[in-house]
């Protein structure tokens, strides 16, 4: 095993290991091994070290004639269950059993002859791995597998500036990580290391929808995973708690988990009295349709607003959606931990799985026949204020374009920036172009970006089966279950274990099995939730239309806290690495503090990834458990 004795301080636990094992520690390397505070996950066996403070069923794992099995997340098999799966992949090297438990995790096995991880299908549960030495250092941090590997934990340049700037085309991220020389197993992949230290990845399960099945079909399939989803937390036995926002996904959640508790189920709604984001009203109205709910208001103030706070965001692990919203989550996670919450239910990734993208339509133009694709351009058109023939014609032109094609036209948008804050009709692709914060790179980073566009269109390909809705609901769903881990790691030090039902496989497969054009009736607000909860949740929760928005705290918090933003962005750890222009960004600011509109969240994800940077560069090097 590689050595572990200059870790970063984690707040959360972690995993980590090489395979094969060497015979005998290099000599390159400090013969410390295993680190002080480090434990093997399976007595005997030295290929998997864990450190830090689990949850209870959070890591468990099993061993049968030399092999051992780990699951890391949420996973509702028994321990007969899970051994049962081990013996079968053993003994008839099938390993299908180990990804079709219910819950969300990561399964690792080893075995003298190799090791097989599969990360959980919206990739909450990730494995970072680096190949070194004839070995494959890993763990669940990109850092840690850095660590594991004897690299140092250099940030990759290319993947920062594409998280700013174009989160949502994949195709350029691959298995790259936020550090560079580390890969990222993403959601449905697997690893595969055989004993000369080999590495293979492919995706174990491409979510591939089936054309034939019905909202009906998908409904009823919805309706048995999501109810069995939030039962198996309420079997668990520990206290619960959840979000009550008014919105559709959480409130549902919540219902659902109202009906199989045997005492009232305490329930959150934030609002700030000065920025209200219209949940509320909602969120008291529906709670009192079923005296089973114990509603509390979880209140903002200025001290929640956004970008309040920035000097005191923890390190962490990659850069988190989160930070610059630190103060109000800190506050909701405080106020659900005072109502005494063990595990707490969240809406996370349904946004993702319901709600399909503007490019579905390129894929009705393609399958759903004219009658049907011109009833939705002129519905969607109506809802969005657009002129129907605009909408068709953005349409027909994506049904006629590659992601290759895509990619190509990304590069000359990076290197020729637009002006602007891109409008709806440019969400009518397989990812927006970006808009006026391609000014905020600097010119040979927008030059590094567009040369890995081209390099990725060479040899980007079309999943068959798989239109442009489908896939920007799998990069949505991915991208949600990075802000569930991270939300997840924030609350341990409350002692809140957040669960979003949302992203169990099981849910993930009834959801993602039909077809986004399927899933898409521009007249309704989630169909496919409401013809599948019909009867379990009040029909009132299930056709609001709208959610809440929470953009005025923003520009308050950007008013606010300008000087605090203005000094992060003068001694930019960005700016540094050459990735940003900081006076490009901060007029940017300016114009926000000015009441003009801006790119908000691309800004948020620039301070995120600055935060990041300087937690990686403020963190101390530690073997100690946090006391």
């Amino acid at each position: 095993m590689t050595l572990l004795t200059r870790l970063p301080a984690q707040c959360a636990p972690y995993v980590a290991g090489t395979f094969p094992v060497p015979a005998a520690v290099p000599q390159s390397v400090d013969a410390d091994f295993p680190a002080h505070g480090m434990s093997r996950v399976w007595p005997g066996l030295s290929s998997l070290w864990s450190w830090g403070r689990w949850r209870s069923g959070e890591l468990r794992g099993v061993t049968y004639k030399g092999a051992g099995l780990v699951t890391l997340g949420q996973c509702f098999a028994d321990d007969r269950q899970l051994t049962a799966g081990l013996v079968q992949a053993v003994e008839s090297d099938r390993w299908e059993a180990l990804i079709r438990w219910p819950g969300s995790y990561l399964v690792i096995m080893a075995r003298d002859d190799g090791l097989l991880a599969f990360t959980d299908l919206a990739g909450q549960f990730p494995l970072y791995y680096c190949p070194v030495l004839g070995r494959v250092a890993f763990g669940s941090r990109p850092a840690i597998a850095a660590a594991a590997a004897g690299i140092p934990a250099r940030p990759d340049r290319a993947t920062l500036a594409a998280q700013i700037l174009c989160p949502t085309a994949d195709p350029l991220f691959g298995e790259r990580s936020v550090l560079d020389g580390v890969h990222r197993l993403g959601g449905g992949q697997a690893l595969r290391i055989d004993a000369a230290g080999h590495p293979e990845t492919w995706t174990y399960d491409p979510l591939i929808p089936d054309r034939h099945v019905s909202l009906a079909d998908g409904a009823e399939a919805l309706r048995a995973a999501l109810t069995a989803a939030v039962g198996a937390r309420v079997d668990l036995g520990e206290r619960l708690t959840a979000d009550f926002s008014g919105g559709l996904d959480s409130t549902s959640l919540a219902f659902l988990a109202a009906h199989r508790t045997r005492t009232p189920l305490p329930v959150f709604v934030y609002h700030h009295p000065d920025a209200p984001a219209g949940d509320l009203e909602h969120a008291e109205r529906f709670a009192r349709l079923d005296g089973r709910l114990e509603l509390t208001v979880l209140p903002g103030s200025r001290q929640t607003l956004t970008y309040h706070g920035l000097d005191q965001v923890r390190p962490a692990g990659q850069p988190e959606a989160a930070a610059v919203n630190s103060a109000r989550l800190r506050v909701r996670l405080a106020g659900i931990a005072a109502g005494g919450s063990a595990i707490h239910l969240g809406g996370e990734g349904g946004d993702a799985l319901l709600v399909p993208a503007a490019g579905y339509l390129a894929d009705l133009a393609r399958q759903g026949g004219p009658r049907t694709f011109g009833r939705h351009c002129r519905d969607v058109a109506k809802a969005r204020r657009e002129a129907p023939t605009a909408v068709a014609a953005r349409a027909l032109r994506l049904s006629r374009t590659s992601p290759a094609g895509a990619l190509q036209r990304l590069a000359d948008r990076l290197e020729r920036p637009a002006e602007g804050i891109p409008q709806w009709l440019d969400t009518i692709a397989w990812w927006p172009d970006p808009g006026s914060e391609a000014g905020w790179l600097t010119g040979a980073m927008r030059g590094e970006l567009a040369e890995l566009a081209r390099s990725r269109a060479r040899t980007e390909t079309v999943t068959p089966g798989i239109g442009v809705g489908d896939r920007t609901a799998l990069t949505e769903l991915r991208i949600a279950a990075t802000v569930q881990q991270q939300l997840s790691d924030t609350a341990r030090e409350f002692e809140v274990w957040p669960h979003a039902p949302f992203l169990d496989n099981d849910v993930v497969r009834a959801c993602t099995g039909l077809s986004s054009y399927h899933r898409a009736d521009p007249r309704a607000v989630k169909p496919l939730l409401g013809a599948a909860l019909a009867g379990l949740v009040p029909e009132p929760v299930l056709t609001r239309r709208g959610k809440g928005n929470y953009t005025a705290e923003d520009y308050q918090g950007a008013r606010l806290h300008a000087k605090e933003i203005r000094s992060l962005l003068t001694g930019s750890r960005l700016a540094d690495l050459g990735i940003i222009d900081q006076g490009a960004v901060i007029g940017s600011l300016d114009r926000v503090l000015m009441g003009i509109r801006a790119p908000l969240p691309a800004l948020n994800r620039l301070l995120s990834a600055e935060l990041w940077l300087r937690g990686l560069d403020r963190r101390p090097l530690r073997t100690d458990p946090p006391s």
